[in-house]
């Protein structure tokens, strides 16, 4: 972190994650999280890590898209990792003029991307550099700005694409094909629950990780309600079908609690009963 302070084409570093709060408290493989701005994105991006502290062993480096078109840097050490959220300056500095004279005016993926910021940052950052210039805007977006959130359109949008997911994974396991409705099952039916207790718990005033699907959850939830959102399933039939009618139960009662008015039609309960020795709702 002392090249990003050196850096000249580094404007602003923000330290957010468990780091930001228990500084002194951290041990062995505590990652640091930053939000980066620069002028020249590519510069970081393209960074001989090995070469800047070669005392510190460099195991790897990977590079991948974040939220809202921006991108994330890994750097693995031996003793440890940085994460950078990498913001191009002038994109930083366009949003930030719009922020602050009037929030209503920023475009979607502008508004997202803020909201993205709001949810790292609530529980907790601390400046590295440019909190002279960067500080209010900080500031602000995590004040003002909702965070990541879910209205109750996005809800029960999220809750039919499960319905249509869940049959098309037990038409696959049906079929025999078990990989694919086991990578279903993951990527599609838990992220959905897991999104849908995420935006519940916030709604109750509950505490949350400042970000990450299911981070801590075995910690902060009831047993009944961690399993509504655990997937325990070997690659097979059976076991994948108990897992993807167990998620379904959990959506249920998710959807109880956030739209208590949407429910299955009759029609697509029979068809998804087909592949069900139970009752479903």
């Amino acid at each position: 972190m002392r090249l990003l302070d050196r850096e000249r084409t580094v404007k602003s570093v923000v330290l957010f994650g468990s780091n930001a709060r228990e500084f002194s408290k951290t041990g062995h493989w505590s990652d640091f999280d930053l939000h980066v701005v620069t002028s020249a994105p590519g510069r970081l991006e393209r960074m001989d890590w090995a070469s800047v502290d070669p005392k510190s062993q460099v195991c790897w480096t990977a590079l991948r898209a974040a939220a809202a078109g921006v991108r994330k840097l890994t750097v693995v050490f031996s003793s440890g990792q940085i994460d950078m959220v990498i913001v191009p300056l002038a994109r930083s500095k366009r949003v930030r003029r719009t922020f602050l004279r009037d929030v209503s005016a920023l475009n979607s993926p502008e508004t997202n991307a803020l909201n993205e910021m709001a949810t790292c940052l609530w529980a907790g950052y601390r400046f590295l550099k440019g909190e002279a210039e960067w500080g209010q805007f900080y500031s602000r977006v995590v004040k003002e700005m909702p965070g990541v959130r879910l209205g109750d359109v996005a809800i029960e949008q999220l809750a039919n694409l499960f319905v249509c997911d869940l049959l098309w994974i037990l038409q696959k396991l049906e079929r025999g094909e078990l990989l694919a409705a086991q990578h279903a099952l993951h990527r599609q039916l838990s992220e959905v629950n897991l999104r849908l207790m995420r935006e519940l718990r916030l709604r109750e005033g509950k505490s949350l990780p400042s970000f990450g699907l299911g981070r801590r959850f075995e910690q902060l939830l009831s047993a009944s309600d961690l399993k509504h959102v655990r997937v325990d399933a070997r690659s097979d039939r059976k076991s994948l079908q108990r897992a993807a009618w167990n998620l379904y139960a959990g959506l249920c009662s998710l959807m109880t609690k956030l739209r208590p008015s949407w429910s299955v039609p009759k029609p697509m309960i029979s068809l998804i009963g087909q592949f069900s020795p139970t009752s479903v709702r």
